[in-house]
């Protein structure tokens, strides 16, 4: 198999030879994709003049491609831009850097239409050269949805001209606790002080990613989580939770139970303000409400949303969940978008129109029976999905390994998969790139290859041979050793189920324990 990631629907190796660099004429219906990553094309070190013409082909499906050659030249057949960036691509990794590569035919289209990466930027904030640089690499994998999650308990990122304050004041934390065994063992100290004192991004700064993205067929989905992980929001804006009291923004990682009211209209107020001013950034026609791990308590306390409850006929906290975001989905309808969620909003009484994001194995039942009655899902299932756990908790081959028709999904059911990167203990970019990068390889092939196409040995060896490419534009992979899991003393010699319960003792109380076996190899 060529070294392609992710892998081709279909390929057949040739031994023609092919140039590929600053020498190639590059023309035809979308060559401006071309321009977009010139600096990946090679140096002409030997190179002989040849063509890369793009063809319109309206047969060839959506974000598909055919790449054929003809007398050393290349032909790419594709009916849009983003089949015209892909295949572009596919030449650029069958080349690895170099001015020629061995001819391979190639037919090409996704599996799924939504494969997406979801960046926590609320525990820890991440530069606008990181997040173009992360774009690239989803672009260079095919991946098409950046999922940008905004707010939570532990900061907001993104400004809001009518409410100063989240920046000014919620996106700062009085510090940072980076263990399990700190928070609940030894009095609540903090590994850091002070964190977040002026980082967000400017409403300026989203459009730049918005269009930097959209270069490379990418959709920007921003999420406001909400009504629970508010705390930096009514931090700001105590009016818009049940007590009205006084709170900081949270230092410590966990669930909490500050929820925005269902009842007041200054907490509807605040979420429509917040909502209608990142429409107008953001054209994505999605918008991420959150909804995951709310804790009732504040609403069983709270007189006015029981009154509200009474007043609806809502008979639980999970219909009052409902409720409040059914007035969220009609007005983000009012928008022209669809709301998404964590699969905690599934309930009787939710729109249709919502759309669940799957992460949870509690109520997974619930989803399959969603999108087999009522509509689409995004699966993004912790165990396999989830980039932030330890390697010997999650390793390589089981996110890779995922299948849907495991879970009891349907195709027809599934708009795509995302992989999230959660931030709590990710506080340097290095650390980023140890935890994410090689795992964004394997969600790649989980959106675009069809589960009968793919298997792990022989994406493992691509994954190998592809290292120094992937290196050489500045994405450094985690060691095999490490991705493979055997990151605990003996787990060579383990069952899965005691290495992961090691493993995942051992990252509670430090989740940099894996992270720092790179003393020890290569990165």
């Amino acid at each position: 198999m060529a070294n392609i990631i992710p892998r081709p629907a279909f390929s057949k190796e040739t031994d023609e030879k092919i140039w590929f660099s600053k020498k190639t004429v590059i023309s035809g219906e979308f060559s401006e994709v071309a321009l977009v990553f010139e600096s990946l094309i090679p140096e002409a070190k030997s190179a002989e003049t040849n063509n890369l013409t793009f063809i319109m082909d309206k047969d060839i499906s959506q974000e598909g491609y055919k790449i054929l050659y003809s007398n050393g030249n290349i032909n790419i057949f594709c009916s849009d831009k983003a089949g015209a960036l892909y295949a572009f691509m596919t030449i650029v990794q069958l080349a690895a850097g170099n001015d020629s590569f061995k001819a391979v035919l190639i037919e090409d289209a996704p599996k799924y239409a939504w494969r997406g990466f979801m960046l926590d930027c609320s525990r820890h904030f991440w530069s606008m050269d990181k997040l173009k640089q992360i774009l690239d690499y989803m672009a260079s994998i095919k991946m098409n949805v950046f999922h940008w999650h905004l707010a939570d308990d532990q900061g907001w990122r993104i400004e809001i001209k009518k409410y100063p304050l989240l920046t000014e004041k919620g996106s700062i934390r009085k510090g940072t606790q980076f263990s399990v065994v700190h928070k609940y063992y030894e009095g609540y100290t903090y590994d850091v002080g002070e964190y977040g004192r002026g980082l967000f991004y400017s409403q300026d700064d989203a459009r730049e990613i918005v269009a930097y993205a959209a270069e490379r067929n990418i959709m920007v989905i921003p999420e406001i989580d909400v009504p629970g992980h508010a705390t930096a929001a009514i931090a700001c804006y105590p009016s818009i939770s049940c007590s009205g009291k006084e709170i900081e923004v949270e230092p410590h990682f966990g669930i909490f139970k500050n929820n925005l009211c269902c009842a007041k209209d200054a907490a509807y107020t605040f979420i429509k303000t917040v909502i209608d001013e990142l429409c107008e950034i953001f054209p994505a026609p999605y918008f991420h409400i959150g909804g995951d791990e709310v804790e009732p308590e504040a609403w069983d306390n709270c007189p006015d949303c029981q009154a509200i409850m009474k007043k609806e006929g809502l008979n639980s906290h999970v219909e009052l969940h409902g409720y409040f975001n059914n007035i969220l989905v009609a007005h983000l309808k009012e928008k022209g978008k669809r709301a998404i969620g964590w699969n905690e909003i599934i309930s009787d009484t939710i729109d249709d129109s919502a759309i669940p994001q799957v992460w949870t194995t509690r109520g997974a039942d619930k989803a399959i029976e969603w999108s087999q009655t009522r509509g689409p899902v995004i699966l993004t299932q912790y165990n396999y999905f989830y980039s932030d756990m330890a390697y010997s908790v999650i390793p390589l081959s089981k996110t890779y390994n995922y299948s849907p028709y495991f879970e009891g999904f349907e195709d027809e059911n599934i708009l795509g998969v995302e992989m999230p990167q959660w931030c709590e203990y990710i506080p340097t970019e290095e650390k980023f790139d140890f935890q994410t990068n090689v795992r964004l390889l394997a969600a790649s092939e989980l959106g675009w290859t069809d589960v009968r196409n793919r298997h792990y040995e022989d994406f493992e060896s691509r994954v190998e041979a592809m290292r120094p490419y992937f290196k050489s534009i500045g994405i450094n992979l985690t060691p095999k050793y490490i991705y493979c899991g055997n990151t605990v003393k003996g787990a060579e010699n383990m069952t899965e189920a005691v290495r992961k319960d090691k493993g995942r003792y051992i990252w509670s109380r430090n989740p940099n324990y894996e992270f720092e076996l790179l003393d020890a190899y290569k990165f």
